[in-house]
């Protein structure tokens, strides 16, 4: 198992490569890669868990240079790494051999698949990166429009590098994050894809939700990253003007699009309506997680979305976008789920959704209980354990892809 970022006590891609590990570790025996990131803590967790684990890191001059230029330094750091597991990986096959590579993380298409060189079964993913804005939507992500652009390119760009390519063909079965990353992928690799997101509950999350708290004001909340591409603004304008319904909106989280936020709550005149609170601790979340009426998170290019598994298994009622990776976390039967076509349908349909959710509290309550339900169901570890158990076999045991392919995506969706 590769996994670059791999710690158990980090969150993120961190948190869920250490997860695919930990988890995959029950019924397998796991030699895994990363890197020495995850210090004491991840040598007692494989330790535990009965993993051989081998740290790689980059000479000192390779991480040097990762820093210049800002981005490419990165990839190359990266790109150098893989081509070190690859050495390791050829030797230690050599000497007793892998059944099977699975790489989860990078959670990119862009960083490539190094060891599905090594000529056996091979499982990559989950991969995102596909994600896009849809076109449109630009005055909403305030001065980062210009670098969403830039990111489109290069994403084409990576399509056409022969690493990515050699990666997708030498994969035996690909674990796309999303619908819309592979829609983005080459046609002619679809065959070997299946999609599953990638997100999954912690132990701490599966708790049993107190009874919420009526409230005569409808209390929105947003949680996680604030990124300009989980674009707030839409939300603000959908409430801004005459909506018939005492509200109030809390915004969790710290990130770069904060200050485009404050100046369209001010823009729109609802400034003493919306708090900015900054990150908060986990047990004070939770309770504020209670007093909420709704979930927003309108997210334009997200390949997962932590905020939602919280929100479902704690009965909150959600509104997110169907696209990107909200679309596979949640349904429509568990959600308002909005279609970002246009900025204007768009805005019109948040509207409709939040009125419906506020003056409809059985229906918003049902929706709530099927999410919650749904979570459970899954997104435990043990569930994507078992999902990932019938991709190990198919490609083992080279049996019907088609029917495994199916009886999987059927079970996941």
């Amino acid at each position: 198992m590769v996994a670059y970022a791999c710690d158990p006590a980090g969150g993120g891609e961190h948190w869920l490569g250490w997860g695919w590990a930990s988890e995959m570790s029950r019924d397998h025996d796991i030699v895994l890669f990363t890197t020495s990131r995850g210090g004491d803590a991840l040598l007692a967790a494989v330790a535990e868990r009965g993993i051989e684990v081998h740290c790689i890191d980059v000479p000192r001059w390779v991480r040097w240079l990762s820093g210049f230029p800002p981005g490419l330094g990165t990839w190359f750091r990266k790109f150098w790494w893989q081509g070190m597991a690859l050495k390791k990986a050829r030797r230690l096959h050599a000497r007793i051999p892998f059944d099977l590579v699975h790489q989860t993380t990078f959670h990119t298409f862009r960083v490539p698949f190094s060891c599905a060189k090594l000529g056996i079964p091979s499982v990559w993913g989950p991969i995102a990166g596909g994600e896009r804005v849809p076109p449109g939507f630009e005055k909403y992500l305030g001065a980062a429009a210009k670098w969403e652009k830039f990111r489109a390119f290069v994403n084409h760009l990576n399509l056409g590098f022969p690493w990515v390519r050699t990666s997708l063909r030498n994969s035996s079965r690909i674990v796309v994050s999303n619908r819309t990353t592979l829609g983005f992928l080459p046609t002619e690799f679809h065959e070997k894809c299946v999609v599953i997101s990638p997100n999954a509950l912690r132990e701490e999350d599966m708790v049993t939700p107190a009874p919420r708290q009526k409230s005569e004001i409808f209390k929105m909340l947003f949680v996680g990253n604030c990124a300009p591409t989980r674009a707030m603004p839409l939300i603000f304008e959908a409430v801004a003007a005459n909506f018939p319904v005492e509200w109030r909106m809390k915004v969790v989280g710290a990130g770069t699009a904060l200050d485009f936020w404050r100046e369209e709550t001010a823009r729109l005149k609802i400034a003493d309506r919306v708090e900015f609170t900054g990150p908060i601790p986990r047990e004070i979340l939770q309770k504020i997680y209670q007093e909420s009426s709704a979930l927003v998170f309108p997210a334009l290019r997200d390949s997962g979305g932590s905020a939602l598994l919280e929100a479902m298994t704690l009965g909150l009622p959600i509104l997110t976008f169907d696209w990107g990776g909200p679309g596979e976390i949640i349904d429509r039967d568990s959600a308002i789920l909005v279609k970002p076509d246009t900025p204007e349908q768009t805005i019109a349909d948040i509207r409709f959704g939040l009125l419906d959710l506020a003056t409809h509290p059985d229906r918003a309550a049902l929706l709530a209980t099927s999410a919650r339900r749904r979570a459970l169901q899954l997104f435990r570890w043990q569930d994507k354990a078992r999902i990932i158990t019938l991709l190990y076999g198919e490609v083992i045991k080279q049996s019907n892809s088609s029917v495994v392919l199916e009886s999987i995506q059927e079970g996941y969706n």
